[in-house]
């Protein structure tokens, strides 16, 4: 077995692990969550796992459609993982919309993205949508971080 397949495959099972718990969660869900958020949850983590046991396969069978052949910049792609990480981790610090701004700015400029004042409109407007969407409509509370 290749090396980058012995890197792969256990990406790909956190996923499907990470699914099963997700999934799981939803059963600690209040009882007015569980026609609603609950299933949304489920069909997610359920896709997850479909996706993540697809790509199981795909790695054990073609040579061709592995990860490393699909990443054509590596720097790049650890340095959105990091992001991502941090992403998490900022929502708990300065709560869902400071950081998704945040998030979104810098992963354009990451990604080559050059009109700032462009992509600071686009985050905001994308936040602000989410934020409509899940908190104003659905009713579903954001994170809120410790400093805002």
């Amino acid at each position: 077995m290749k090396a980058y397949k012995l890197i792969e495959i256990p990406i790909y099972v956190f996923f499907i692990i990470l699914a099963v718990l997700l999934y799981r969660s939803t059963a600690t869900f209040p009882e007015t969550s569980q026609n609603t958020t609950a299933i949304y949850i489920k069909i997610l983590a359920i896709s997850l796992g479909i996706l993540g046991f697809v790509q199981v396969i795909i790695t054990f069978f073609h040579e061709n459609l592995s990860l490393k052949n699909l990443i054509k910049s590596p720097k790049k792609f650890l340095t959105l993982v990091i992001l991502l990480v941090l992403y998490v981790w900022m929502i708990n610090v300065l709560g869902f919309n400071v950081s998704s701004v945040l998030f979104m700015v810098i992963t354009m400029y990451v990604m080559g993205y050059r009109k700032h004042i462009k992509a600071i409109l686009i985050s905001i407007l994308i936040t602000f949508s989410v934020y409509l969407l899940f908190y104003k409509i659905f009713e579903i509370p954001l994170p809120k971080g410790l400093l805002f």
